[in-house]
C-alpha cells in the first residue's frame, strides 16, 4: 500500500447497486458489514450482515476476510466511510461503502439481534443436530404454507405451491447431507427432537402462532408477513453458515439462503402487485 491510500476517500457503491449485488452474487462472493450499534441493527438490518460496531472494528479485524468484498454501511453512510477506511488501511483488498446508509436503503431488510439466530437454533449443537434442527424449521413451515394454501385460490395459491415445492426440495437436501454427514440411509435420518424442534417455522416463528395471525387477514398482509419471514430466515442460514466449522454444512446453508432470498423476491414482487 502507497503512503497516499492511506488518505484516498474509499470508494462508493449505490444502494441500487448493493440491492442487484445481493440478488446476483452467491452470498459466499461478498460481506457485509454493518458498523451501527446493536439496538440500531436489531430494529433493522440488510440480511446477512455481520454487526461490528465502529467503535469495535479495529480489535475484531480478524473475524473479516481481507481477501473478500467488503461493502460496509451504518446508518446515513458517515461511520460506515470511516470503517471502509480502516479496512484498507489494514490491508483490505476491495472495500466499498454504502452511499446513504440503511436509510436510503429500499430493499429487504432482517429484524432480530446478532444472536436470534442461534437462540433459535443453539449454537451448541452439533452439525448434524443443526441440519435436523433446519429440517424442522422446513416442515414447520411446510405445515404453514399447505394451510394457507387449502383457503386461497388464484395467483396467490400458484405463489404458495412454488413457495412449497421449493421447501420440500431443501427438505430434502438437507435430509441428505446430514445423513452423508452421520453416515446412515436418508431413511434413518434422524428427526430432531426437543422443545427447539416442536412446532417452530422459517424465521423462528411458532407455528401456532403464525396460524392464529393468518386468519382474516389479507393477501397483502399474509404476503408482508411472508416477505418478512423469510428475509429473517435467509439472514438466519447466512449467519449459521458463517459459524459453521464444516465446509459442507456451509454449503447447504449458504444454499439454503439462496433459495430463501429467492422466495423474498419472489414474494415481495407478488406483494407489490396487490398495492
Amino acid at each position: 500500500m502507497e503512503i497516499s491510500d492511506l488518505f484516498r476517500r474509499p470508494p462508493s457503491i449505490t444502494t441500487p447497486d448493493v440491492h442487484a449485488l445481493i440478488e446476483q452474487l452467491p452470498s459466499d462472493l461478498y460481506a457485509l458489514l454493518d458498523v451501527r450499534q446493536p439496538a440500531e441493527y436489531e430494529k433493522g438490518h440488510l440480511p446477512g450482515a455481520l454487526l461490528i460496531p465502529l467503535s469495535d472494528l479495529q480489535m475484531r479485524l480478524g473475524e473479516l476476510d481481507a481477501g473478500k468484498k467488503t461493502i460496509v454501511y451504518c446508518r446515513s453512510g458517515n461511520r460506515s466511510l470511516s470503517a471502509a477506511g480502516m479496512l484498507l488501511s489494514a490491508g483490505f483488498r476491495e472495500v466499498l461503502n454504502m452511499d446513504g446508509g440503511i436509510l436510503a436503503y429500499k430493499g429487504i431488510v432482517a429484524g432480530g439481534s446478532p444472536e436470534a439466530a442461534m437462540f433459535c437454533v443453539p449454537g451448541s449443537l452439533a452439525a448434524h443436530e443443526l441440519l435436523t434442527m433446519a429440517w424442522s424449521l422446513e416442515t414447520g413451515t411446510l405445515d404453514f404454507l399447505r394451510g394457507l394454501r387449502a383457503d386461497i385460490s388464484g395467483d396467490f395459491e400458484a405463489l404458495l405451491s412454488g413457495l412449497i415445492e421449493g421447501r420440500e426440495s431443501a427438505r430434502e437436501s438437507l435430509k441428505t447431507c446430514c445423513s452423508e454427514l452421520m453416515g446412515v440411509p436418508p431413511e434413518m435420518f434422524p428427526v430432531c427432537a426437543g422443545p427447539h424442534c416442536e412446532g417452530v417455522m422459517a424465521g423462528c416463528i411458532r407455528v401456532p402462532d403464525a396460524q392464529r395471525w393468518a386468519k382474516g387477514r389479507t393477501v397483502a398482509e399474509v404476503l408482508e408477513m411472508l416477505v418478512a419471514m423469510s428475509a429473517t430466515a435467509y439472514d438466519h442460514y447466512l449467519r449459521l453458515a458463517r459459524f459453521s466449522d464444516r465446509a459442507d454444512v456451509r454449503r447447504v446453508f449458504n444454499a439454503l439462503a439462496e433459495q430463501e432470498l429467492g422466495n423474498v423476491l419472489r414474494t415481495a414482487q407478488a406483494l407489490e402487485a396487490t398495492l
